[in-house]
């Protein structure tokens, strides 16, 4: 009897959320499907940039970001994304002073810059934009956030819509043969029930680091934990020169033993604190959850971070992070989410097309009353 009264409200809430949202939650799927394998198929179109012959030895890193500033005087190092196979490159992020950004490729052998371009326009940088903000900035980025809502909805709706819940098997199976109008009506329950729990994650985990300034009082209250530290800074001393960047990584390696180096942010101010993003052995995150902030000028320790010893709340966030972009189980769960991100577009279309026989059927029917009243006139 509930089911019952709950199915006509069900009925409008997920009709409507789907016509609201619809197209913005197929390009969010496309996109952040492209995304799971954007690296790799990025290296695919772009050798000549991101792949080197591996040799015997790198050189230094302060070699590499010198030859850069030389080559960019006009750009700050943002950051550094550290090869993590042989034939890897150093990705160095320049920033301008309008906060436009430059991603330029280096070979870590021989020191080459062998291109480079506006993070925007690689691969990553263009779905990235598209994904989490539609290229509107902090708006986009709430409509985004908002569309995730809509589709917790619409998962909530389509399970009290679902007709499997009478029989199981009717309830997964598309009737081939029959018209294309019921075709069209299974494959959208078939699609939607069986990528349910995948598009729920993928909606709340998106939404909530969407609204992550509002939601993270909240997780540190539910958590009886203290909001994260403002990061360190480093001890200005008048005179005193930064070490090199690879005196600094040597004191972060000691600072996690075994943890791999993967992004490294140089300071950019006097004050700044170099900061290095590294990723223990059993770590799932794509670049490492760990982080160790180092003085740039004695290169001391200030803080280092191990994920699996952050507070429960950092560590929510974290799994928060890691559920959306699929990397928890590897290459299997990558797959998984690549084609959950596909399925809304099927959704969209097939909800579009029972919306429109809809909206046909009541047509005809008026249409049938206006012919009545006209015979009876």
């Amino acid at each position: 009897m509930l089911k019952r009264k709950l199915r006509q409200p069900a009925l409008i809430l997920h009709r409507y959320a789907g016509i609201v949202a619809g197209i913005l939650l197929a390009i969010i799927g496309l996109t952040g499907s492209s995304l799971v394998f954007s690296e790799e198929l990025d290296h695919f179109l772009h050798p000549q940039l991101l792949q080197v012959v591996p040799q015997e030895k790198r050189l230094p890193l302060e070699t590499v970001l010198d030859t850069v500033r030389e080559a960019r005087p006009d750009l700050k190092v943002h950051r550094v994304i550290v090869p993590r196979e042989l034939d890897g490159v150093y990705t160095v992020m320049m920033e301008a002073a309008s906060e436009e950004y430059t991603n330029v490729y280096v070979n870590p052998y021989s020191g080459t810059i062998l291109g480079s371009r506006p993070f925007e326009q690689t691969l990553a940088g263009f779905l990235i934009e598209l994904h989490v903000n539609l290229f509107a900035g902090s708006y986009g980025a709430k409509v985004v956030g908002i569309s995730g809502l809509l589709m917790l909805l619409l998962c909530l709706t389509g399970i009290i819509l679902w007709p499997g819940w009478k029989r199981i098997a009717p309830g997964f199976k598309v009737r081939w043969k029959a018209p294309s109008r019921l075709v069209n009506y299974d494959v959208h329950k078939v699609v939607g029930i069986l990528s349910l729990i995948f598009l729920a994650i993928l909606a709340f985990t998106g939404s909530a680091m969407t609204f992550y300034e509002t939601l993270d009082p909240a997780v540190n209250w539910i958590t009886r934990a203290p909001s994260p530290p403002d990061p360190p800074t480093s001890q200005l001393v008048a005179g005193a020169t930064p070490m090199t960047i690879d005196e600094v990584l040597r004191n972060a390696d000691a600072a996690l033993p075994g943890a791999e180096t993967t992004k490294i942010f140089p300071a950019k101010t006097p004050e700044a604190a170099v900061n290095v993003w590294k990723k223990l052995p059993q770590d799932a995150h794509p670049y490492g959850g760990s982080y160790v902030y180092l003085d740039q000028y004695t290169g001391v320790v200030l803080r280092a971070e191990n994920t699996f010893k952050a507070p429960l709340n950092t560590w929510i966030w974290n799994q928060i992070y890691l559920f959306h972009v699929g990397t928890f189980g590897g290459l299997v769960t990558r797959v998984l989410y690549m084609i959950a991100g596909l399925t809304p577009i099927a959704l969209s279309v097939t909800g579009y097309v029972l919306w429109r026989h809809r909206q046909w059927d009541q047509a005809r029917r008026r249409e049938s009353v206006r012919q009545a009243q006209r015979v009876q006139l």
